[in-house]
């Protein structure tokens, strides 16, 4: 599962502890061990320095390939030393970039640490790495005593996937995750918690998960089958307080987290609320998973119950209503949820397009252009006018719509923008009509 692991060293002592607790991952064949190189800083102070004349290159060369011999002759694996140069202050990019071209299934950071380089911090490094990196992450956590760098540090790393706190919101990424402990083949405990939270206000909230206590049973049910000592836990209040509660209270050697929730996997969000705090503030070596879901989506015209989910992400785009009399309304659904809309309006003298809109956590995936197709294909047998927007005149114009002027729009349609007095582009439109069936009439 683990055959190809990245070892990311900036040569702190958090790193160093990381070292040691690398040969506690199972299914190994190859380990690269990498130090990001920023050439242009100095030596922070003489330290391990004072007695060399190499340049910081040369010493963290002449390092790298110290600690990856103990590596190697700690695991018995191959290890692969390689210094690489840092892409200006994106230490997390270059880190990202070279596992990507490694083809590395995990990478592996202590959680926090201070380079002999300056400006090299492991907390910052490792935060950036986890928010963006589509790799699972092995992040390992130490408890030490605060400002004192002599301090012996805690080590957790004895037997790290002995025993798994898996938090579960009964979502696809959760249930990505319980699948993931029982492909691993080596999980021998693993504890399930579930944390009721309040209800937040809103159009993101989240319905209460039906009898929890019963998905609980089923999932433990599952894992005992495939060999696992399970126990579930359910608990009330803040998440990211009850799971690092929980993993005190439980002694657990790891947490085991996807890095999207029930209200974020949908989005283009890179890192869930709940996994995020977990990060911040796990005092366990924390496993963050990247599943790989592919979303359900679907397009199609709402009905007349559905129009209220639409008026609810209009309520950021000029508060728009749905008038069922007049008004055709066409969505993308991404797993159930509305992330998308467009509107066709009839008016006394012809059709009008508008309300086209995605919020911000869906934009960047095409549900703009499919929400638009839907309702081309629907409607356009008749003529369809629009005002665009100057910057959405090319998106416009791949459906079919074309430039007409200002008198070419039907009465009821142009008045809406009488308010511009003629000066239409000055009001950031432009007048659009798309032909009925190849003719605009």
């Amino acid at each position: 599962m683990f055959k190809r692991v990245l070892v990311a060293t900036d040569f702190s002592r958090y790193s160093d502890r990381t070292l040691e607790c690398i040969g506690e991952i199972p299914g190994m064949e190859k380990i690269l061990l990498i130090h990001v190189l920023n050439k242009s800083p100095v030596p922070e102070s003489p330290s391990v320095f004072t007695r060399s004349h190499a340049g910081p290159e040369e010493q963290a060369e002449r390092m790298l390939a110290e600690k990856g011999r103990y590596l190697e002759e700690m695991t018995g694996i191959p290890v692969k030393t390689e210094l690489v140069e840092g892409t200006g202050a994106d230490i997390p990019g270059t880190i990202i970039k070279t596992a990507n071209n490694e083809n590395i299934s995990l990478i592996v950071m202590g959680a926090r640490g201070k380079s002999l380089f300056r400006g090299l911090f492991l907390g910052t490094v490792s935060e950036g790495v986890i928010t963006r990196a589509g790799i699972d992450v092995l992040v390992m956590h130490f408890r030490g005593i605060e400002g004192n760098e002599d301090a012996p540090l805690e080590k957790f790393c004895t037997n790290v996937f002995s025993h798994v706190l898996c938090p579960v919101d009964f979502s696809r990424p959760a249930e990505k995750t319980l699948e993931y402990l029982t492909i691993l083949g080596f999980i021998r405990k693993v504890t399930v918690l579930h944390v009721i939270k309040a209800q937040r206000p809103g159009p993101d909230k989240i319905l209460p998960i039906q009898d929890p206590e019963h998905q609980l049973r089923r999932i433990t049910a599952d894992l005992v089958k495939h060999g696992i000592n399970a126990t579930s836990i359910t608990r009330s209040g803040n998440p990211v307080n009850e799971i690092c509660r929980v993993a005190d209270e439980q002694d657990v050697s790891l947490i085991m987290i996807a890095r999207y929730g029930k209200s974020d996997y949908t989005k283009n969000i890179p890192l869930g609320r709940v996994a995020a705090g977990v990060t911040a503030r796990a005092q366990r070596p924390l496993f963050i998973l990247s599943p790989h879901i592919s979303l359900t989506i679907s397009v199609r015209e709402l009905i007349k119950d559905e129009f209220a989910l639409a008026e609810e992400i209009w309520m950021t785009y000029h508060q728009q209503k749905v008038d069922p009399k007049t008004d055709r309304v066409f969505g993308v659904f991404v797993e159930g949820g509305l992330a998308a809309v467009a509107r066709c309006r009839r008016h006394p003298d012809g059709l009008e397009v508008d309300g086209v809109y995605v919020p911000d956590d869906y934009r960047d995936r095409g549900y703009a252009r499919k929400a638009v197709q839907a309702l081309v294909d629907a409607c356009g047998s008749e003529p369809l006018y629009m005002h665009s927007t100057l910057p959405l005149v090319r998106f416009y114009r791949s459906f079919g719509f074309l430039q007409i002027g200002e008198d070419e729009l039907p009465r009821s349609i142009k008045e809406r923008f009488n308010f511009a007095e003629g000066d239409l582009e000055g009001a950031n439109v432009l007048p659009m009509g798309r032909p009925a069936q190849g003719r605009l009439h």
